[in-house]
């Protein structure tokens, strides 16, 4: 069977074209489409979708929906997170969805985990390994610990990088007071969840989204998936670019390191996954490219 499998988050749209069946999961992926939407602009303050976001979703969703077609799929999903889920009027996203002929859902939070879980361990033989898989998306961050299929704990924290850009940071390069405010932010939600994460023996981190894969890409000298999927970075190179980042205006970040539509959020982003290695006293995070997308595609496959 071949699906569609779109991940509209907060800050990104991805669209997975792939392949597979219910007992060996994803087979061959067609088309793996990526655009920076910033669908949360502005939702932090106004608890609105605003009406630029609405029109570059749109213009976006129109652009997979061809290729979707292209493809000739046999089933299509996209799950919203986060801003659709903030927002007052988020039918506004799912009538573009209608329009569209793509059926969009809001993930609910408790197969949020399973999902995103599953689409981060795609292809990660982990037998009997402990995993912690952190997706920082831009409204908020998932953290979800598995051993096996079993899912032992699973907490969104409302961190992310457009929230916390948009509600502290004020200029950059980033001034130490709102560097201390984002840095303060994150550890008080982090403290929700230490105290059970600690319980358990974490083998291995494993880091999904933008932020991490950019980050990766600029490491290995440009974005190529077979270079970043997979790739150990180290706590201390992470730390170095959470600095590097608070000392650069965004306009730097968008030349010198080719972050795009994500200059102006990577700093936040960042500074979550550094905190969380941090405060687990890790040394390594291992960057997956996969993610919410292919747990969509192996939840379509399997019903």
């Amino acid at each position: 069977m071949k699906v569609a499998a779109l991940d509209l988050g907060t800050n990104t749209f991805l669209c997975l074209i792939a392949e597979g069946n219910e007992k060996e999961g994803i087979t061959k992926v067609y088309k793996d489409l990526m655009q920076v939407v910033r669908l949360g602009q502005d939702i932090d303050k106004t608890k609105r979708l605003h009406p630029e976001a609405l029109k570059r979703a749109r213009t976006c969703l129109e652009e997979f929906k061809k290729e979707i077609d292209a493809q000739k799929v046999d089933k299509i999903l996209a799950m919203a997170t986060s801003a659709a889920r903030d927002a007052e009027n988020g039918e506004e996203l799912f009538n573009i969805g209608k329009d569209l002929g793509i059926p969009i859902e809001i993930i609910p939070g408790e197969d949020e985990a399973r999902i995103t879980y599953q689409g981060a361990t795609t292809g990660r033989a982990a037998e009997g390994k402990t995993l912690l898989v952190v997706d920082v998306g831009g409204g908020s961050t998932e953290f979800i610990l598995g051993k096996g299929n079993q899912i032992l704990f699973g907490e969104s924290l409302n961190i992310g990088g457009v929230r916390l850009t948009e509600r502290h940071v004020t200029h950059q390069p980033i001034s130490e007071k709102d560097q201390a405010a984002v840095n303060e932010h994150i550890q008080k939600e982090l403290a929700t969840i230490l105290p059970e994460l600690k319980k358990h023996d974490i083998d291995e981190v494993i880091t999904v989204a933008g932020t991490p894969t950019s980050l990766v890409a600029i490491e290995v000298g440009g974005f190529d998936e077979k270079k970043v999927d997979g790739y150990q970075l180290p706590r201390e190179r992470l730390k170095y670019w959470v600095d590097e980042f608070a000392n650069t205006s965004v306009e730097v970040k968008k030349t010198k390191y080719q972050l795009g539509g994500r200059a102006d959020i990577i700093f936040a982003g960042a500074s979550i996954l550094l905190k969380a290695l941090e405060s687990l006293n890790k040394n390594t995070m291992v960057v997956s490219t996969k993610g919410v997308r292919y747990g969509v595609a192996l939840e379509m496959l399997r019903k």
